[in-house]
């Protein structure tokens, strides 16, 4: 059994993925052809020592068989079985600590017990990617240990975000997956010293993006007119009705949390946290879509294998979501293809601020280069575009607030929501908004939307 790879780990390392160089990735373990050999390898990072172990599976392609897919699976299962602490490594001078093993021990030690892991997780896959890109153009200090972050290093990842069009606040969270790491291992006596990481200029400004109902209307009917996507449908529609946040709209169980016209953010058994969570009264748009519904509400939906058909199974296979970053960035792509006006993604750029261009697919007959095309907005752009609709509206700030969970404390809070009057404002700036959608879609009307997919499909829908 190899001993712990120097890399990523954690909840999302679990989930297999393509590298950005053809490879497949499984947690700290990724698949890689050996030409000459005809064999698909598994390889780590053991300290400073790049690990193989043969599959056995040969076969070119693009993307790894799925038998060579299989053999790592269990190799990342035993792996996981038989090494599940990380022992600490320190006190050591910063020189001698890899930057991947301390973000490791961080994750299993720290960022696991905290309340939403998710966000620095997230961060982590971003700074491996740029590790990657950096690696790739020979401008990595190898080995990567903590004596090599140095403010160079972290204006070149500034650059390189700020090139993908992250705002200020994103790239700072992301250095904040960097920093963390490092205070927690001078905290925890695993550090002898530590570099002081700088922080990125304009952290602090108001986030600016938002969506106009024309630019709501059609993320809607990309959304609506994929079945593999009509959870994100859904979260749109929810986001929009009551100012959630995304995680709690996403952990949202019917069963529980659903009663009487509201909608109990906080889960029974939770604990307010300071990102509070409301109760929001269920609009009459958002209604009939929450009518019937058990269990978790969010839920992806994909069709499931010929061979489970032919033996009787389900169509479909459902599952609940704890993310939907990947699906809403496909919507937003979508959307964009029927409606490139609306400025809803646009052509990445490199760290150079280059155009990108990805090399054509000649499985597909394709004979020239293609723009990657990246969307432009997040689950989160939702909420504030909701917000700032409230705003504009005259809803008064109170009542924004309470249903964003930014106030309602104090003496009586946590009876507000039983008034007649309450949020009543918010509710009818709401349904204002959902008609000033409606101008341009129905996609948001629970029983007259089938026509609207319809013409999307076909690529006819109003411009």
């Amino acid at each position: 059994m190899p001993s712990r790879p120097a890399t990523r780990t954690g909840k999302r390392a679990k989930r297999g993925t393509a590298a950005t160089d053809g490879r497949f990735e499984l947690g700290p373990f990724r698949l890689w052809y050996r030409a000459d050999r005809d064999d698909w390898n598994i390889c780590w990072l053991d300290g400073r020592t790049t690990r193989r172990a043969s599959t056995g599976i040969g076969g070119v392609g693009a993307t790894p068989p799925e038998e060579a897919k299989e053999r790592l699976a269990d190799h990342w299962t035993e792996w996981r079985a038989n090494a599940k602490t990380i022992q600490p490594v320190g006190p050591m001078a910063p020189g001698d600590v890899l930057i991947a093993e301390l973000t490791a021990m961080w994750i299993e030690q720290h960022v696991a017990n905290l309340e939403a892991p998710e966000r620095y997780l997230d961060s982590v896959e971003v700074l491996e990617t740029f590790w990657t890109h950096m690696r790739a153009k020979r401008l990595l200090p190898e080995p990567l240990t903590v004596l090599s972050i140095t403010n160079g290093l972290i204006d070149a990842f500034i650059a390189w975000r700020s090139a993908q069009g992250a705002s200020a606040p994103t790239i700072s969270r992301d250095i904040a997956a960097l920093r963390g790491p490092i205070n927690w291992g001078m905290k925890n006596n695993h550090l002898t010293a530590a570099p002081r990481i700088k922080e990125v200029k304009g952290r602090k400004k108001r986030k600016e993006l938002e969506w106009s109902p024309e630019q709501v209307a059609a993320i809607l009917d990309a959304a609506a007119a994929d079945e593999q996507r009509r959870h994100i449908h859904l979260f749109a529609i929810i986001n929009l009705s009551t100012h959630g946040r995304t995680e709690a709209i996403l952990e949202l169980d019917a069963d529980t949390q659903i009663r009487q016209g509201l909608i109990y953010f906080l889960r029974p058994d939770e604990e307010q946290t300071r990102k509070r969570r409301a109760i929001v009264p269920i609009c009459p748009t958002l209604a009939p879509w929450l009518d019937g519904v058990t269990g978790k509400v969010i839920r992806y939906r994909t069709p499931t294998s010929a061979k489970t058909r032919g033996a009787g199974g389900p169509e479909w296979f459902e599952r609940p979501t704890a993310n939907i970053a990947n699906g809403f960035e496909g919507v937003l792509l979508a959307a964009h293809d029927v409606r490139p006006d609306l400025g809803l993604a646009h052509q990445a750029i490199d760290a150079d601020g280059k155009p990108v261009w990805l090399e054509p697919r000649k499985k597909l007959g394709e004979t020239k280069r293609r723009p990657k095309i990246v969307g432009i907005g997040t689950p989160n752009t939702l909420r504030h575009t909701i917000h700032t609709w409230h705003k504009r509206q005259g809803v008064p700030e109170a009542q924004i607030d309470a249903a964003a969970g930014h106030s309602e404390q104090g003496t009586g809070a946590s009876y507000t929501h039983l008034r007649p009057e309450y949020l009543r404002e918010f509710i009818a700036s709401t349904e204002a908004f959902w008609e000033a959608v409606g101008q341009f879609t129905n996609a948001h009307v629970r029983y007259q939307r089938d026509a609207n997919v319809v013409a999307f499909a076909a690529g006819r829908l109003r411009r």
